[in-house]
């Protein structure tokens, strides 16, 4: 950690939570969730970050075509998910530096927005998930959804930028929360792209 960063987290009365988390201590107590969602956004988005550098490494997964099913390791944030913007990556931020080691925080990007999947890295969210085009093109959702589509090293390179190191996973239509329908083969197919 940088003396500008651990400066910044201690301002923000944030240091005893990250070293606690350092030394293998879940912090808890009534209303830390709550007082972390009003504490500076930047100091409680590096607590996060280096929270989730230190307990996950520096591997995003790339769920395709959609996210895994929720459990008690992997949270899922997409459909459903009322907050936005800067209150989301507060809540994600706080449920990092809250919540067991090592747990998933996955951003359903196709439902969430890329962006906002790209910048959650950075704020404590360990994987993205959702759809993607395939190599030759060919469109695996519906018409309404073809906007939403990415290719493979686009993704990539938004998880690169942000500082990690991407890694497809593709999912069998069985294991999948929201593409019950879809086979086998096409998850396969877009990881491969």
């Amino acid at each position: 950690m940088t003396r500008l960063v651990r400066e910044k987290i201690e301002r923000a009365g944030l240091l005893p939570l990250v070293e606690a988390r350092a030394g293998g201590r879940v912090p808890s107590g009534p209303g830390l969730f709550d007082e972390l969602m009003r504490v500076d956004l930047l100091s409680l988005g590096a607590a996060a970050d280096l929270a989730r550098r230190r307990e996950c490494g520096e591997e995003v997964r790339i769920y395709v075509p959609a996210a895994p099913p929720r459990s008690d390791t992997i949270s899922v944030f997409g459909k459903g998910e009322p907050l936005r913007g800067s209150s989301f990556l507060r809540k994600i931020a706080a449920l990092r530096l809250t919540s067991p080691f090592g747990i998933r925080l996955v951003i359903d990007f196709g439902v969430l927005g890329l962006e906002l999947g790209q910048v959650a890295l950075s704020f404590g969210a360990t994987d993205l998930a959702g759809p993607i085009a395939s190599r030759r093109g060919l469109l695996l959702v519906e018409a309404d959804e073809r906007k939403k589509l990415v290719k493979r090293r686009e993704i990539a390179g938004f998880v690169e930028r942000a500082g990690f190191r991407p890694e497809f996973v593709a999912l069998e239509a069985a294991e999948t929360s929201s593409d019950r329908e879809r086979g086998s083969a096409a998850a396969r197919e877009h990881v491969e792209s």
